[in-house]
């Protein structure tokens, strides 16, 4: 694992709280179905966007700690979510979306890196990710074709192609960890290397039937995650509240 940084109680207790808000806010909009819940209104963007944000968060949380959970959740899984959209609605890939992609995923990483580690990791991190990102997609490796399934089935191309991805981020990190002078510079490539690779042949396995889920919701179903949006959100937000009575 890396040499996270120690995140306090209180700046968890706040990131909490901060979830709890988008969390409200979400789930208002989920419990008036009855006006944005049309086949493709936008509560149905949302549901497959926190899916995926859902699914990149938590797994790179769990293995490479909150900083890359963060940006899992915040940049790499919407991400995915809009080239998705665009593949449905037929527009094919040109070189300016890899190249905007490669640099907003580029970025997530960087700044995770850098938190995490340190700046000058997340510096070289960044840049290098973003670099082979884009070569990657220039090779033909990239997300360019969409489907809709209501099971899970395995395409060999597409699951070759996030394998490689991966495996080039992971270089990126041992190269990084070299430049910047870091002795455990292979173990933190490949650490990335595996948890990028297994993440990114995770949602490109499941993403077909994240897509036929979110289509297919019932409207009834939209306001009743809903209500579970603002039961959760506001079980989160009374922490900041909770914590200062037990300290006493």
């Amino acid at each position: 694992m890396f040499p996270i940084r120690l995140v306090t109680i209180d700046q968890v207790i706040s990131l909490l709280s901060l979830i709890g808000v988008v969390l409200d806010a979400l789930g208002g909009l989920y419990l008036a179905y009855d006006l944005l819940g049309s086949k493709h209104g936008p509560l149905r963007l949302i549901s497959r966007l926190l899916t995926y944000s859902a699914i990149l968060g938590l797994g790179y949380g769990v293995t490479l700690g909150i900083w890359f959970g963060l940006a899992g959740a915040f940049v790499l899984g919407p991400a995915i979510e809009y080239q998705l959209s665009l593949r449905s609605r037929g527009i094919t890939p040109s070189t300016l979306e890899w190249l905007g992609m490669a640099t907003v995923r580029g970025l997530g990483f960087g700044v995770a890196g850098w938190l995490a580690v340190g700046r000058d990791f997340g510096v070289a991190f960044g840049i290098l990710s973003a670099l082979v990102m884009h070569i990657a997609y220039e090779l033909g490796f990239g997300s360019s074709t969409y489907r809709i399934y209501q099971r899970p089935r395995f395409e060999r191309m597409d699951l070759r192609g996030a394998l490689i991805r991966g495996l080039m981020v992971g270089l990126a990190g041992v190269v990084s960890g070299a430049l910047t002078g870091r002795s455990e510079a292979l173990l933190h490539g490949i650490q990335i290397g595996i948890v990028v690779g297994a993440l990114n042949t995770t949602v490109t396995f499941l993403s077909p039937a994240v897509e036929w889920w979110a289509d297919n919701l019932p409207d009834r179903a939209l306001g009743g995650y809903g209500a579970f949006l603002v039961l959760v959100g506001s079980a989160l937000q009374t922490l900041q509240y909770v914590k200062p009575l037990l300290a006493r």
